[in-house]
């Protein structure tokens, strides 16, 4: 898609009208991608608790913009970051392989296919989208639970995977419920799952809105809609027509590219799709099932030597394990 001749201002208008209700920001502009897993672990840590992770925000960003992304957690990094590498050089790291463009819209037209006979999870406006995932993300060396720390000056490196659960709102205005790293928050302010559950089931139309809503976000256009759709896909529960429709934008979006294979936090192998950040390096991909095409989870690394890493360095990995929709926060799918 050629996002420079969008849709002209009318349409826009228009485009954004139709979009489910945004309620609060969740991805703020001039975000940069490449600390964003080590805040998503944090994002949910109560407000009497001096956070570890609130500092990995740049100065400027107001007060309300951070608890306005607290839902997914996003993290700008910091400018000042100038004085060598952030990120410990014991840190684990992947072989970064070549990447193919033409070989994206065969897959994501395999995935788009699979999800899209799969049967329709009824989710009550009442109830939760239940997600359980292993998960590891950067994460400030030998850092207990206090003292300032600074994104791109104090050394980072990649956490123990973990178990994650989350218990996301189906609808606007509940409070949804995350279990991590032992400890049990209340998620505020996070987009309801609805947010994704109702968007358009043609991959044209979707891609349109995903570019409209991020307009001005991240590194540019495309990234941003890159991003946008991760999210998606990462931590809801979604129609099957949608989850296609995803699928299928996703391949229109300039600079994809397949990678042949890519491991997620379980240890499963797949192939992957992907796309690379490049302002700051960091490759993003989202891992498949080569036989089933079943989404499995994310894997995040640097792409080249840059002053936060030596290239391949990991910067984050996740496994799907179980979603299900349940009527309270804290049950399990049965």
């Amino acid at each position: 898609m050629n996002h420079t001749s969008g849709p002209d201002s009318a349409e826009r208008t228009e485009l954004a009208r139709l979009l489910p209700a945004p309620g609060k920001p969740e991805l703020p502009a001039g975000r940069h991608l490449l600390l964003k897993e080590a805040f998503m672990q944090q994002i949910t840590e109560p407000a009497v608790v001096p956070s570890r992770r609130s500092i990995l925000l740049a100065a400027p960003v107001a007060a309300a913009v951070l608890v306005a992304t607290l839902a997914i957690g996003v993290t700008v990094l910091d400018s000042r970051a100038t004085g060598g590498p952030s990120i410990a050089a014991d840190s684990p790291r992947v072989v970064v392989a070549a990447g193919d463009a033409a070989g994206v819209a065969p897959l994501m037209e395999r995935v788009a296919l699979v999800a899209g006979k799969k049967p329709r999870v009824p989710v009550g406006d009442d109830e939760y989208v239940y997600i359980k995932s292993r998960v590891a993300w950067l994460d400030f060396v030998n850092d207990g639970r206090s003292g300032n720390k600074d994104a791109g000056v104090d050394p980072m490196a990649l956490s123990p995977v973990r178990t994650r659960e989350i218990w996301r709102p189906a609808s606007q205005g509940s409070e949804g419920l995350v279990h991590d790293r032992g400890d049990t928050f209340g998620l505020h302010d996070t987009e309801p799952n609805s947010y994704y559950a109702t968007l358009p089931t043609d991959p044209a139309a979707l891609l349109q809105q995903v570019y409209v809503v991020t307009e001005g976000q991240g590194h540019g256009a495309d990234a941003a809609a890159f991003d946008f759709i991760g999210t998606a896909l990462r931590e809801s529960l979604l129609p099957p027509q949608v989850a296609a429709a995803l699928y299928r934008a996703a391949a229109k979006i300039p600079g994809v590219v397949l990678v042949a294979d890519s491991v997620d936090a379980e240890g499963r192998h797949g192939v992957a799709v992907a796309r690379t950040d490049e302002v700051d390096g960091q490759r993003r991909e989202w891992i498949f099932n080569p036989a089933t095409f079943e989404y499995l989870g994310e894997r995040s690394y640097l792409v080249r030597d840059t002053d936060l890493g030596k290239a391949g360095t990991l910067t984050g990995t996740t496994a799907v394990l179980q979603r299900g929709v349940v009527r309270k926060k804290g049950e399990l799918p049965e």
